[in-house]
């Protein structure tokens, strides 16, 4: 069975995809860490910004490990600065 899930992008991940949000068909049980190594496949620029990225899951932090269900929206963010 598939399921569907939304990547949105934010900031440099925006520039390097060159896209808001995209769409995703996968087989179910996948998790937010294959989904990663897929983007890096299709988008190998953003390999150098995973060391660094935050990842939410349905607007939860999330570690990678989640598998992700039909619906489920993963976005990625640049760490947060502050002073």
């Amino acid at each position: 069975m598939k399921v569907k899930v939304r990547v949105k992008f934010f900031s440099v991940h925006r520039e390097v995809v060159g896209k808001k949000e995209l769409e995703i068909e996968l087989r179910e049980k996948t998790s937010i860490n294959e989904v990663l190594k897929l983007l890096i496949t299709d988008y190998p620029k953003i390999r150098k910004l995973m060391d660094s990225t935050i990842i939410s899951l349905n607007h939860n932090n999330a570690n990678g490990s989640e598998l992700l269900k039909d619906g489920d929206e993963v976005a990625l963010f640049p760490p947060v600065g502050g002073g």
